[in-house]
């Protein structure tokens, strides 16, 4: 408390000085948009990071995107069509597409990228698209064979890793992409600034407004806001909500909340002594009390969840959060029965470039430490923490947020046993099994029945501590119009522009 009324003061402070003063002018046909982090690789097939993804969905496209109500339209395919129950996929490319290396796109440039999905050496969401039997084409008329029904499998293809590129860009992608997307890359300087142009032969030209967008990485959010504030930035797509009351009642500010569909959790290392008992864990979610956190952490911007799907997901979600009651004498009971009556010590990490996810971590650690359990609580860097916690997967805690996806089955998938994605190490010989019957699943309300089954498996499982689908507040500048949320972890800025 102490911390957050210095930060308050800063803040007000802050405003008094720039009370009067004007935000700076910038050119109609530009943007400056602050993001926390730098992307981790532009190669579709190398990166891990949402905070990847979400830029290059301005830079790269595949035959098929995710629309602002969730729903699935074209992209590089103009139409397409299933066949031979649900096996076989038709798709039909466009005409007159072009890379940004000035080449146009071929059936070859889509069958080399999507057959590099299907290897698990290359790709490492390989699994999602494990069913692709073979793709072939007939002119422009792409034919994927499936060797088993898969309801998701529509979906996985708006995913960045199925982004086509021209196949002479191989080596150069991680920091020279090369798309059809409405912007090209023109510069990059890490921990600085990523510069993005518009595509002058994009082949949907009307849709993009800006010249130019530059992505200013600025990781602590109060600078962020002091650059909003002083013009210096003109969006902020995700403002911490402990800064939202600066922004508030600013008449050359705008705001849009909305929800994040983001799912943040305590993430608990099922393989790792003691969190490899059930107790242990089961007792970790007593212990949580997660109203507490989306006060504190969120200033009440949330809404908590009880398993890893998102509210947003609508009749896919399944309302658990009443599943472990806040209950310290409960959670002390199930410790003493685990061996542990006078708790134990742990390990939190905590990602350094997203202040929610520290501040909701300093919680829980408050909260674990009245039912016995001390957590040394470590703030690491984003690329240490990529390797770390979600590749090697050495841990014990940690915060963070997994960002949705358009079918619950990408979502959920992560929790497969030898899903390369299973960072927490959650192994479920049920869970494993309905995942798989989910994916055959072609009718509708069979198939929500199964997945409400595989959130009410990790709850009960105890596999995390499931948080909260925290808010998405978007700031701008009044004159920014365009501005168009999304159930998927992107930021469109094709449709944005500056009215006067």
């Amino acid at each position: 408390m102490q911390k957050r009324i210095a930060v308050i003061l800063v803040l007000t402070l802050g405003l008094v000085f720039l009370n009067g003063c004007t935000l700076r002018g910038r050119e109609d046909d530009s943007l400056v948009v602050a993001i926390p982090t730098d992307p981790d690789s532009f190669h579709p097939h190398q990166s891990l990071a949402a905070a990847t993804a979400e830029i290059a969905f301005n830079i790269y496209e595949g035959l098929v995107k995710a629309a602002p109500d969730g729903t699935v339209v074209p992209a590089l395919a103009a139409d397409w069509k299933i066949e031979d129950g649900g096996l076989l996929y038709i798709f039909t490319l466009r005409e007159d597409v072009k890379f940004h290396n000035g080449r146009e796109l071929t059936a070859d440039d889509v069958i080399y990228c999507l057959n590099r999905l299907r290897d698990p050496q290359v790709v490492a969401k390989a699994r999602d698209y494990g069913h692709i039997k073979s793709i072939t084409h007939e002119g422009n008329t792409i034919k994927i064979q499936l060797d088993q029904p898969d309801a998701a499998f529509l979906a996985a293809l708006t995913e960045f890793s199925a982004a086509i590129y021209p196949q002479e860009a191989e080596e150069q992608l991680s920091t020279q992409p090369v798309g059809t997307g409405p912007f090209i890359l023109k510069s990059w300087q890490p921990n600085n600034e990523i510069v993005l142009e518009r595509f002058a032969d994009y082949w949907q030209p009307e849709l993009v407004q800006l010249n130019q967008v530059t992505l200013r990485i600025i990781p602590e959010p109060a600078t962020m806001v002091s650059n909003l504030l002083t013009g210096h930035v003109d969006l902020v797509p995700r403002l911490e909500p402990d800064y939202l009351h600066q922004v508030e009642g600013n008449a050359q500010l705008k705001i849009v909340e909305s929800p994040m569909a983001l799912v943040q959790l305590l993430a608990i290392n099922n393989a790792r002594p003691p969190f490899d008992d059930i107790r242990v864990r089961q007792a970790l979610n007593y212990a949580i009390d997660r109203e507490q956190i989306i006060e504190g952490a969120a200033w009440g911007k949330g809404q908590p969840i009880g398993s890893n799907l998102s509210p947003a997901m609508g009749a896919w979600y399944k309302d658990l959060t009443d599943y472990y009651p806040h209950d310290p004498e409960k959670a002390k009971q199930l410790l003493a029965e685990a061996g542990y009556p006078d708790g134990f010590s742990a390990t939190l990490y905590l990602p350094a470039p997203y202040p929610l996810h520290r501040s909701a971590g300093e919680i829980c650690a408050d909260q674990l430490a009245a039912i016995g359990i001390h957590v040394d609580i470590q703030v690491i860097e984003w690329a240490y923490w990529l390797e770390k916690v979600y590749t090697n997967r050495d841990f014990d805690l940690t915060v963070i947020g997994l960002d949705g996806r358009l079918d619950p089955h990408t979502v959920l998938a992560r929790y497969e046993s030898t899903s390369s994605r299973n960072f927490g190490n959650f192994n479920s010989p049920e869970y494993d099994r309905l995942l798989a019957q989910g994916l055959r699943e072609t009718d509708m309300a069979a198939r929500q029945e199964i997945y409400h089954q595989l959130q009410t498996l990790l709850a009960q499982e105890a596999s995390n501590v499931y948080l909260m689908d925290p808010s998405q507040l978007a700031v701008m500048r009044k004159d920014v119009t365009g501005w168009r949320n999304y159930p998927v972890y992107v930021l469109d800025l094709a449709p944005l522009a500056r009215v006067r």
